[in-house]
């Protein structure tokens, strides 16, 4: 199991933290958010700050940036914002590595470069992870070799463990 993520000054977000956490998600996943004060927390780690949702992580706030963990995917829908990767790729995913354009067959048309994504797979659509994508949607697809998305969070990481009760 991964080492814990270390979190620190946990707390209940406020009215105008809830307006500002739904303006970010939704300008980064084109979905209309509906966070409320006190339902959600907000909290500080090392790297980033987080959005968590009964107990668990759901957002990662990166910058200026808001977007949705593994855990927050795996409760939305989203129709954009995404890459899809072959089932070949899947297990290097899921241990942390950048995706390859290689493993790349499928991406969500308004990708642009050094946008946050969320990783798919190819037969059922569900989240692996997120990361920032190193070229823009048409490249990754041309592109045979090298890396296109750089790996931020995925599933069985420090982040998508918080929470998680032994």
């Amino acid at each position: 199991m991964a080492t814990q993520l270390e979190i620190k000054k946990r707390r209940p977000i406020n009215k105008k933290e809830a307006k500002l956490f739904n303006k970010l998600l939704t300008e980064a996943h084109d979905f209309s958010f509906t966070l409320s004060a006190g339902k959600y927390e907000t909290a500080k780690s090392r790297d980033f700050d987080v959005i968590i949702q009964k107990g668990y992580i759901f957002a990662l706030l990166l910058g200026d940036v808001a977007h949705l963990s593994v855990r927050g995917l795996l409760t939305h829908v989203l129709e954009t914002g995404w890459v899809q990767v072959d089932m070949g790729a899947i297990p290097f995913i899921c241990n942390g590595a950048n995706v390859m354009a290689a493993g790349i067959n499928d991406v969500s048309p308004e990708i642009s470069k050094g946008q946050f994504v969320w990783i798919r797979d190819e037969n059922h659509h569900k989240p692996l992870g997120i990361g920032r994508a190193l070229l823009d949607g048409k490249e990754i697809l041309e592109s045979k070799h090298g890396k296109a998305i750089k790996a931020l969070h995925y599933i069985g990481d420090k982040i998508w463990e918080y929470g998680v009760k032994d």
